[in-house]
């Protein structure tokens, strides 16, 4: 009976460690392919790691993560040429510090801390750069709520817009040239209209060119004129000399008469730009000129000083 149990037990072992050899091998090929499935994965996402390193890196547009302290921790190639500042010296350094002026500062910092709720935000500022040259950047601010395991900062997207700006304000410069340009026109259009009037006298051609003359010039509102011919003499109402005056000279015949004074009683500094430009000077005695030669004027006769 003793011998019919072990003979039992002895059977019993060797079965198991047959079933216990077939099972680490099978444990051993399943962890091998799994070794294998990991090594796999790992070099895929280094693959797609180093694939979006290259992508981040040649984009066009600036990009900078922050932390939870505004402070920069990722910048890429962009936005390092873009501020003249290599990558070492930005991490660490806060994106108001490149801002132009207090003002420009704490707006930035005000953008920052408002749009920490999630909100998405767009602002056009003044960066100074690290040679000290000033730009026009748009920046896009976003606060991912769905990515705070992975950021707790901001994304900040930078466009360089100083070209774009420049060509902006030339265009507004331009468009203002133009809208001066026909104003002028119509001044001295209406001008010539007003002096080519059948039956037309020469003191309503002066009352009338007192009104007329303001309406080509930027600051017409600020501007009053003063006409004198022979011996008379027209003027707007409140007009007083100023240092800022533009005169011209009415000659009739090749022979000087009198003479056109526009005066500037605006409010403005005397260091700032005069508020005569060259072609309003050119209107002025163009239409100085169109007085002195209007029939009508050339029949006046020397008659006591009148003034409005």
């Amino acid at each position: 009976m003793a011998a019919i149990v072990f003979i039992a037990w002895l059977i019993t072992l060797i079965v198991y460690l047959k079933y216990r050899k077939r099972s680490k091998k099978k444990i051993h090929k399943l962890l091998g392919r799994i070794a294998v499935k990991n090594h796999q994965t790992v070099k895929a996402m280094m693959v797609n790691e180093e694939k979006f390193r290259k992508l981040i890196g040649h984009m066009n547009e600036g990009l900078l993560l922050t932390d939870a302290g505004h402070k920069i921790v990722f910048a890429n190639r962009c936005a390092c040429s873009m501020l003249k500042v290599s990558h070492d010296k930005m991490i660490g350094r806060r994106l108001s510090d490149f801002a132009v002026g207090a003002s420009e500062t704490a707006r930035l910092e005000e953008i920052l801390n408002r749009k920490r709720s999630g909100c998405n935000a767009k602002e056009e500022l003044q960066l100074l750069r690290g040679d000290d040259e000033i730009i026009w950047a748009s920046l896009s601010f976003s606060y991912p709520r769905d990515m705070k395991e992975i950021i707790d900062g901001a994304i900040i997207v930078m466009v360089d817009i100083s070209q774009h700006i420049m060509l902006e304000r030339k265009m507004h410069k331009l468009t203002g040239c133009m809208v001066q340009k026909v104003k002028q026109l119509d001044c001295t259009f209406d001008m010539q209209q007003m002096i080519g009037q059948s039956g037309i006298t020469a003191d309503e051609i002066f009352q009338n060119a007192l009104k007329i003359i303001p309406e080509g010039l930027r600051y017409g509102n600020d501007m009053r004129v003063e006409i004198v011919y022979q011996d008379k003499r027209y003027a707007s109402p409140g007009y007083h000399e100023t240092q800022w005056m533009y005169k011209a000279p009415i000659r009739t015949r090749n022979k000087l008469k009198g003479h056109v004074a526009v005066c500037f009683l605006g409010n403005r500094s005397s260091r700032n730009i005069q508020p005569f430009r060259i072609g309003e000077k050119v209107l002025i005695k163009n239409l100085a000129d169109k007085l002195g030669n209007a029939p009508a004027i050339e029949r006046l006769t020397k008659t006591p000083e009148a003034q409005l």
